[in-house]
């Protein structure tokens, strides 16, 4: 996690970017963003499922050639939500979505995380032990 940190750090710090945290706080000027809530006193596997539930929503938005970032910043400030959204205190803010269409040419949009080799995640048994 300290080499990805570093890694955006450094990226974000290129001159070139401009304000790119100002992007970050302007919530990435999208039209529109989705916020899933579970009602307070939730499961931890209602996390698991809620993931996948925001997933499916991502890849629904690509099929209609929506982007979406799923980003912190979005649900950083829970009480503004709340006033604004209207979202009751009984419901937990867990992720906000933004939606929008990509500048494919905006410098922002040129970063790219390293990945592990899949042999270092993910391991593969021929028959169950």
């Amino acid at each position: 996690m300290e080499d990805f940190m570093k890694d955006v750090g450094d990226f974000f710090k290129d001159p070139k970017l401009g304000s790119s945290w100002r992007a970050n706080i302007e919530l990435f000027n999208s039209p529109a963003i989705v916020y899933l809530t579970l009602p307070k006193g939730h499961t931890k596997w209602s996390i698991y499922d809620l993931g996948g539930f925001g997933m499916s929503i991502m890849l629904a938005a690509k099929d209609y050639g929506v982007d979406s970032i799923p980003a912190y910043e979005l649900v950083k400030y829970p009480d503004v939500l709340r006033k604004y959204a209207k979202v009751p205190d009984s419901e937990d803010i867990i992720v906000g979505i933004a939606l929008g269409y990509e500048e494919a040419d905006n410098i922002m949009n040129k970063y790219r995380s390293k990945r592990l080799p899949l042999d270092q995640v993910c391991h593969f048994k021929s028959k169950l032990e």
